[in-house]
């Protein structure tokens, strides 16, 4: 039966015959595109949907917003922590970088450097 079948598909207004794995890898993109156009939709948000449901929009927006004086007070606090790094000792700036940066236990750091965990802990 499905050898005599013809198979077409709508190319520019006009009806094309095409095999029938084309036919079917047609409609299987088609399918899934029209998925996903139903799914840009739903998740779609409109001004009048959120004023029809009474939701402040700019209230929504602006507790979201980051501060412009959060970010200037977070970089003047890494600007200060960097300078207070700089300031340590080439010891102590190594062992404040395998602690805190790579992540090393204070254990394997002391047995490393050959000095007790406690001295370290000390140092830290």
């Amino acid at each position: 039966m499905s050898e005599n079948k013809k198979y077409t598909i709508v190319v520019k207004s006009s009806c094309v015959e095409v095999s029938e794995a084309a036919y079917h890898a047609y409609h299987k993109a088609r399918e899934a595109e029209r998925y996903q156009y139903k799914l840009i939709h739903q998740c779609e948000l409109s001004l009048e949907r959120f004023q029809k449901d009474g939701v402040n929009v700019e209230y929504a927006a602006i507790r979201f917003e980051s501060r412009i004086e959060d970010k200037i007070i977070e970089q003047e606090q890494l600007q200060k922590l960097w300078l207070a790094l700089q300031a340590l000792s080439v010891e102590e700036q190594l062992l404040i970088h395998e602690l805190f940066f790579n992540d090393k236990s204070e254990r394997k750091l002391a047995v490393e450097l050959g000095v007790p965990r406690m001295t370290l802990n000390d140092r830290k």
